[in-house]
């Protein structure tokens, strides 16, 4: 079985989210196993680059928790 290796193509600099993994697609996230589906990365000469970002759900999910007042905790 001869195996077809695809060259790097320019979409494969993927903004990923440092916290639930999903990548940014235009202006979604998206579950990283349906990029990987679509982009057909398994199939490239070399892996994508990854460049770190957060999500919005990661980001509201810190705001939130910052907004809420310090819990005492006991030792």
């Amino acid at each position: 079985m001869e195996w077809k290796v695809i060259r790097r193509r320019h979409d494969t600099n993927l903004v990923t989210c440092s916290l639930c993994l999903r990548v940014r697609r235009g202006s979604a996230w998206i579950e990283p196993e349906d990029v990987i589906t679509a982009l057909r990365s398994y199939e490239l000469e070399s892996p994508p680059n990854l460049l770190p970002g957060v999500c919005d759900d990661c980001a509201d999910a810190i705001f939130d928790r910052r907004a809420r007042p310090e819990e005492t905790v006991a030792a």
